[in-house]
């Protein structure tokens, strides 16, 4: 499972405007094809590292192992808290939104890292944004606590991610649905 948290962006950032269109539906195949092959080769040019030493991985990540905070971040997050003075938080949920079962938390003074907890406050992803973040386009690969990339995600707006899974391409999501390479809806999201 992969998951997609577009955190808020520090409030002394300046608010651009503008828009964006989806034109998915309307190219060729061979457009879409090409668009795929084009943002994989941008994503997975530097032969990234798809399986970490869990033991090395930990260790690098010992200090958010357990969300020390996870009481204070539950809490906020419940009550639709999205920043605080030190983090940025996403949340969740299954069952329509009713039911939360993982958080997300990104520090302010490491905004390149995401921290994906259970409710329990065990870490059990890592989000690791390439350094041109929170500026699009930017990509992320996502880690599970036992190492192995989970998948990898082209952010080309707030609206439009491309989402790969083992180098294969899934899906592209605008807003709250989700399209497979011929253009075909194949999930919705209410987190958007």
């Amino acid at each position: 499972m992969l998951f997609v948290a577009v955190l808020p962006v520090c409030a002394d950032d300046v608010l651009l405007e503008g828009s964006v269109s989806f034109d998915w539906a309307t190219k060729t195949q061979f457009e879409r094809d090409e668009n795929i092959s084009q943002i994989r080769n941008i994503i997975y040019k530097d032969n990234i590292i798809t399986k970490y030493n869990k033991n090395e991985l930990k260790v690098q990540y010992k200090a958010f192992l357990k969300d020390k905070d996870r009481d204070k971040h539950y809490i906020e997050i419940s009550n639709g808290k999205k920043e605080n003075d030190t983090e940025r938080l996403a949340g969740f949920y299954k069952f329509n939104g009713k039911l939360m079962y993982m958080y997300g938390v990104q520090y302010k003074n490491d905004i390149y890292t995401t921290y994906y907890y259970d409710l329990m406050g065990n870490l059990r992803y890592i989000d690791k944004m390439s350094e041109n973040y929170p500026n699009y386009p930017y990509y992320s690969h996502q880690y599970r606590i036992t190492g192995e990339l989970a998948g990898s995600i082209y952010f080309t707006s707030y609206d439009t991610q491309y989402v790969f899974k083992n180098e294969k391409f899934k899906g592209v999501w605008f807003k709250d649905t989700m399209f497979d390479s011929k253009a075909k809806k194949i999930m919705t999201r209410t987190n958007y």
